[in-house]
């Protein structure tokens, strides 16, 4: 996907400390879009490509070069959501929570480095918390910059809204629903009146995409032409990646936005980031 940046004619740039800025963080670029409640309205999104992929140490310097480099980044906002694309997370039940016990929750499935520090949001949905991992460096930068930063996993807007898309559903068939970063996706699965599952994988190619798509669907014993199937993320039509998926899922849709806000950017597709417009929505 190229860079771009986007706005709406009234936008200002002296007004953002009445704005809502939601910031996606990735180790191959940013993301934010930025809303104004006044207008009920997305009054920018922005995407930048890093020229590579970073490690986790050079990630930290390219976020503090950003937030000082990005005209928008470096204003004040009225609210401000942050979320690092991380695949590790894991789910507790409300029941089972305790806010105490979080790193041993974390660690019984995943592992948490000495430079990454535990947050957790609540999920309402799924009544669970999503506990999550971001470098402690990161995190530093975020609250010195916006000392009023909300941590959110990518990933809470997606379980949300597959539970409340497939309750809508007027015929009971298995909802499966997919969000496409850069060198891995989220897949979920609502089926029998109940939330399934929720899995992230890394690929390194197209290949590899197709096959976890394809297995993890198998796996649920779901027919593909007797089921839901959405998509979100970075899916473009018109190209190969697009027909390679085409080729086994037939018919792909698209996540359209249905937040009440005003969305109008002719040149961009809202599925593409269609988790970050909805960051500032949940209830954290």
């Amino acid at each position: 996907m190229k860079n771009f940046f986007v706005f709406n004619e009234g936008f200002s740039k002296s007004k953002t400390a009445s704005y809502i800025l939601s910031l996606q963080l990735s180790n191959s670029g940013y993301s934010y879009t930025i809303v104004d409640t006044a207008s009920s309205s997305y009054a920018a999104v922005n995407h930048h490509n890093f020229d590579k992929k970073l490690s986790d140490k050079s990630l930290v310097e390219k976020a503090e070069s950003m937030l000082k480099e990005d005209l928008f980044l470096s204003k004040n906002y009225k609210t401000v959501f942050f979320s690092v694309i991380e695949s590790k997370s894991t789910l507790v039940p409300k029941k089972m929570f305790d806010r105490k016990q979080i790193k041993k929750y974390f660690t019984f499935n995943q592992t948490l480095d000495e430079y990454e520090e535990l947050h957790f949001n609540y999920i309402k949905k799924a009544d669970a918390y999503n506990i999550f991992a971001i470098p402690s460096d990161i995190t530093t930068l975020m609250v010195n910059k916006f000392p009023e930063v909300i941590f959110v996993h990518h990933n809470n807007v997606f379980v949300n809204d597959i539970i409340t898309r497939a309750e809508n559903l007027k015929f009971k068939l298995p909802y499966i629903q997919i969000n496409i970063n850069s060198g891995s996706f989220d897949i979920g699965i609502f089926k029998d009146d109940k939330f399934q599952m929720i899995n992230t994988y890394q690929y390194t190619d197209d290949n590899d995409f197709i096959y976890y798509v394809l297995n993890t669907i198998n796996q649920y014993d779901i027919k593909l032409n007797k089921a839901y199937i959405n998509f979100s993320g970075f899916i473009e039509k018109d190209t190969e990646f697009y027909y390679l998926v085409h080729q086994y899922i037939p018919k792909i849709n698209f996540l359209k936005l249905n937040t009440g806000l005003a969305f109008n950017f002719k040149d961009v597709d809202d599925h593409l980031f269609y988790n970050l417009l909805n960051l500032h929505n949940e209830d954290y």
